[in-house]
């Protein structure tokens, strides 16, 4: 009983750490969590579907009067950006999608250039503002790989860009995020009443 409510506890300040630190990484957020409540970090800690859920929580209990309001224009602006990077199959993930974003996450998009040049080149001569960032370790068909990472200000909102090989569109990740596509996004907003 101890350890599954020590799971609990552990989810919910991951949740207000992502929320509240702009912490993005789950692994990290949960880590901390624990230290913060005198844990073990090494055992017991809850799964990624738990901090999910406690993310929304979070948000039902927190944010319930303009939450779903702010996850609608983040989802309208992600969709802006897909639709000018679509020559590179761009695929919304992350917390934009879950419904979970909080004001210090950046939309995350999923791209599949030939190069990473090429996604370069079409934000220069865009006029788009970018910068690159540290590549991110992300798991493709059983291995982590590393790809790299642009920061895009697409009109004052961030966007996280990864640019993954052309053949990881091919991949839904097992167990990393969700994607969704141009036209998934478009049908999700038009459910939402916000497309």
């Amino acid at each position: 009983m101890e350890p599954t409510r020590n799971r609990i506890r552990i989810a919910q300040l991951s949740a207000r750490i992502i929320v509240e630190e702009g912490v993005r990484e789950y692994a990290v957020a949960k880590r901390k969590a624990a230290q913060r409540l005198g844990l073990d970090w090494g055992q017991n800690l809850p799964d990624d579907d738990s901090v999910t859920a406690a993310l929304q929580e979070y948000h039902r209990i927190f944010r319930f009067q303009h939450q779903s309001g702010f996850i609608r224009r983040l989802r309208q602006t992600a969709l802006e950006a897909m639709e000018f990077l679509q020559n590179f199959s761009p695929r919304l993930a992350g917390a934009v999608l879950e419904g979970t974003a909080g004001e210090l996450q950046p939309i995350t998009l999923h791209l599949f250039p030939d190069s990473p040049e090429e996604v370069i080149w079409y934000l220069v001569t865009g006029n788009v503002r970018y910068r690159e960032e540290p590549d991110s370790t992300v798991e493709l068909d059983g291995k982590r790989i590393t790809v790299p990472t642009l920061v895009i200000d697409w009109n004052g909102t961030q966007v996280e860009a990864l640019l993954y090989p052309p053949k990881a569109l091919r991949h839904q990740p097992k167990h990393g995020p969700r994607r969704a596509s141009i036209r998934a996004l478009r049908r999700l907003l038009d459910e939402e009443g916000g497309g």
